[in-house]
C-alpha cells in the first residue's frame, strides 16, 4: 500500500467513526428548535405540551393562524386553544382521543376541522363561538359531547351525529343559525334543554328510540314547517317548540307512550291554534299565558364571565 493509499483509508476511517455522531449532534440540534423546555411543559412549535408531550395544554402565541398537533398527543386540554381569533385551521392526529372544555372557543376564524378516528370524547364548550365553522365530521368513536360544544356556531349547516350519541345536551348547538340539518343516530334517547335554540331547520326526524325532549329544545326555529313525534317519547318539556313561527303540522303516533301534552309546548307557533292530537294523549294548559323571552343558555363558566356574548332576547311586540 502506498502512502496516498494509506491517507485515503485514514481519513476514510475517521469520517466513518464520526459522522453518526455529527449527525445525531445535527438532529438533535435541528429537534431542539422544536422542542424546548417551559416552565409550564414542553415548547414545540408553538404549542406547549405536558411534560409526557401528551397534552397539548396552551400556545405560545394566541395570534396563531395554523397549528399541527405532533403524533403521540392524546389529549388537548381545557382552554388551550381559548380565544385564538386568528387560528384558521389545524390538524389533529390520529391517538388524540379528548378535546378539552371551551379548547377551541373563540377561535372565530376556524372554518373547518378534521377530528381523527380515534376521537372519543368532545367537552363542553369545546367549540363555542367558531363563528366561521361551517362542516365538522364526526368519527364513528365519539361517544360524549358536552354542553354549549357547539354553541353559536354561526355558520354551520349541516351535522350527522355517530351512533354512540345518546344524548344531546343542553345549549350544544344553541344559536346555530344556519344549521338546516341534523342526523339523529338510531341510539338517542334524549335531547336537553335548549339543545337547538334559534337553528334553521325546515323539518325534523327524529329515531324511533326518542325518550324526552327538554324544555326550549327547538325554541325560536323560525323555518321549522312540519314534525313528527315518535312513538317512544314519554316527555315532552316547556316551550320545547315555541315561537317557531312557521310550524303548521305536527303529527303523533296513535301508539304514543304520552299521556298528555302542555299547549304551551307550542306557544307563538301556528300550530297552536289547531293542535290535533290522538285520543291516548291529552291537551293541557291551552289558554296558560305565553311567555315571550328566549330561554336563558347553559350557565358558563364563572373563569369566562366577561367574554361571552350573549344571543339577544326576542323583542316583545
Amino acid at each position: 500500500m502506498n502512502l496516498r493509499t494509506k491517507v485515503v483509508f485514514i481519513v476514510y476511517t475517521v469520517l466513518a467513526a464520526f459522522l453518526p455522531a455529527f449527525a445525531a449532534e445535527k438532529g438533535g440540534e435541528q429537534k431542539a428548535a422544536l422542542e424546548t423546555k417551559a416552565p409550564e411543559g414542553i415548547v414545540y412549535a408553538n404549542l406547549i405540551l405536558s411534560e409526557d408531550g401528551k397534552t397539548v395544554t396552551g400556545t405560545v402565541d394566541k395570534g396563531i393562524a395554523t397549528a399541527e398537533i405532533p403524533e403521540g398527543v392524546t389529549a388537548i386540554a381545557p382552554k388551550a386553544f381559548f380565544h385564538c381569533e386568528n387560528l384558521r385551521s389545524i390538524v389533529i392526529p390520529e391517538g388524540v382521543v379528548s378535546i378539552g372544555s371551551w379548547a377551541f372557543s373563540h377561535c372565530r376564524a376556524l372554518s373547518e376541522v378534521s377530528l381523527p378516528k380515534s376521537l372519543s370524547r368532545i367537552e363542553a364548550g369545546a367549540f363555542s363561538w367558531c363563528d366561521k365553522l361551517f362542516f365538522i365530521e364526526f368519527p364513528a368513536k365519539l361517544g360524549y359531547i358536552g354542553a354549549n360544544a357547539f354553541y353559536s356556531c354561526a355558520s354551520l349547516k349541516s351535522v350527522t351525529l355517530p351512533k354512540g350519541i345518546a344524548k344531546i345536551r343542553n345549549s350544544t348547538f344553541y344559536g346555530c343559525l344556519k344549521l338546516e340539518q341534523v342526523i339523529f343516530p338510531q341510539s338517542l334517547t334524549e335531547i336537553e334543554e335548549n339543545a337547538f335554540v334559534n337553528c334553521a331547520f325546515k323539518s325534523l326526524d327524529f329515531p324511533p328510540t326518542l325518550v324526552q325532549i327538554g324544555k326550549s329544545a327547538f325554541y325560536h326555529c323560525p323555518q321549522l314547517q312540519k314534525l313528527s313525534i315518535p312513538a317512544s317519547v314519554a316527555e315532552i318539556g316547556a316551550k320545547a317548540f315555541a315561537h317557531c313561527e312557521s310550524l303548521e303540522k305536527v303529527e303523533w303516533s296513535s301508539h304514543s307512550w304520552l299521556k298528555e301534552v302542555d299547549a304551551d309546548i307550542f306557544s307563538k307557533s301556528p300550530v297552536y291554534k289547531k293542535l290535533s292530537l290522538p285520543d291516548s294523549i291529552s291537551l293541557v294548559n291551552y289558554n296558560a299565558p305565553e311567555e315571550e323571552e328566549l330561554p336563558q343558555e347553559e350557565p358558563v363558566p364563572p373563569e369566562l364571565m366577561g367574554e361571552q356574548e350573549e344571543v339577544p332576547a326576542k323583542k316583545k311586540k
